[in-house]
């Protein structure tokens, strides 16, 4: 995943959305523009890919620290019982 890559926040209600009459606000040529923009920040798909990226990195972390602390653990016992 990009580090520069958009976010698309479903919950925010400031960014108009593609269904709106942006026409009807805009000259013609900046709400082509802007309808461009939108597309591809208000894509579903890249809103689940960036969530299911953000899962994989947390349950890598807590798998990370789970094995980190066995380790840890392991060699613990091996140092008493020496």
């Amino acid at each position: 995943m990009e580090k520069n890559q958009g976010f698309f926040d479903p919950y925010n209600f400031n960014i108009p959305q593609n269904n709106m009459n942006m026409n009807q606000q805009m000259p013609n040529q900046m709400a082509s523009d802007m309808s461009l923009g939108l597309d591809n920040i208000a894509n579903p798909a890249m809103y689940y890919e960036q969530q299911y990226m953000y899962y994989r990195y947390l349950t890598q972390v807590l798998e990370y620290k789970i094995k980190l602390r066995e380790w840890e653990n392991m060699n613990r016992e091996q140092k008493q019982s020496k």
